[in-house]
């Protein structure tokens, strides 16, 4: 079964109880998620929460080798606008995923929501992090609300 990944690209600073809260309420899902027969993960490979459970994953993988772990690119080039850290971080995602999926060459209006709506519509499950009703994350809780999901929200 397949579980895909929607969260915000702004995270709580690392050294906050709000941070320390959302990598244990990400641990509790992806548990969760194993334990209801998922081990394919689905990110996006955006900044933020999706590099976070990105590298959550890579590191599950290397307890569990039945995990596996898909990256769904919306559009080549995505990560030119990352910070040198989240470049590299990026990279060894991309690196350690079991593949990766390029949806378009390049980026045109409306390639993320096409990201989002593909991995919602290859999923089971979506573990979601959303704390904004107007953003693309929320969106895609929408959508996978929409199409029956089974949702653990964080």
């Amino acid at each position: 079964m397949t579980c895909c990944f929607t969260g915000h690209r702004e995270l709580p600073r690392e050294d906050s109880p709000a941070y320390a809260a959302l990598l244990s309420s990400l641990e509790a899902a992806v548990g969760d998620a194993r334990r209801e027969g998922c081990n394919h993960f689905l990110v996006g490979g955006a900044k933020g929460f999706d590099l976070l459970a990105g590298e959550w994953i890579l590191a599950a993988k290397k307890v569990d080798p039945a995990i596996t772990l898909s990256v769904y690119v919306p559009h080549r080039g995505q990560e030119s606008a990352f910070s040198p850290s989240d470049r590299m971080r990026y990279q060894t995602l991309l690196n350690g995923a079991d593949e990766v999926l390029y949806l378009a060459e390049r980026y045109h209006p409306g390639c993320m929501r096409e990201r989002n709506a593909r991995m919602v519509n290859d999923s089971a499950f979506c573990v979601a992090y959303v704390r904004k009703s107007r953003s693309g994350s929320a969106q895609t809780l929408k959508m996978a609300e929409a199409k029956g999901l089974t949702v653990l929200r964080i």
